[in-house]
């Protein structure tokens, strides 16, 4: 059986790919959701401020369409 090294697999025009932003359960989840909401509907991720036990958890915040 031949050694195989993963540097050998290594493309060179991925080297040029950006690295993915960080991504969080709560932002995966904000994505799926977005996908199935009507045209215009937005979804954000935003850190709770109003005093409850979630103060400074990540919360989802589903926005209307405007007009």
């Amino acid at each position: 059986m031949a050694d195989a090294h993963l540097d050998d697999f290594l493309l060179g025009e991925l080297s040029d790919v950006d690295s993915p932003g960080v991504s969080t359960p709560m932002q995966r989840a904000a994505i799926q959701l977005q996908r199935v909401l009507p045209p215009g509907w937005r979804v954000e991720v935003l850190e709770a401020t109003y005093p409850t036990v979630r103060k400074g958890q990540p919360v989802l915040r589903l926005m209307l369409p405007e007009g």
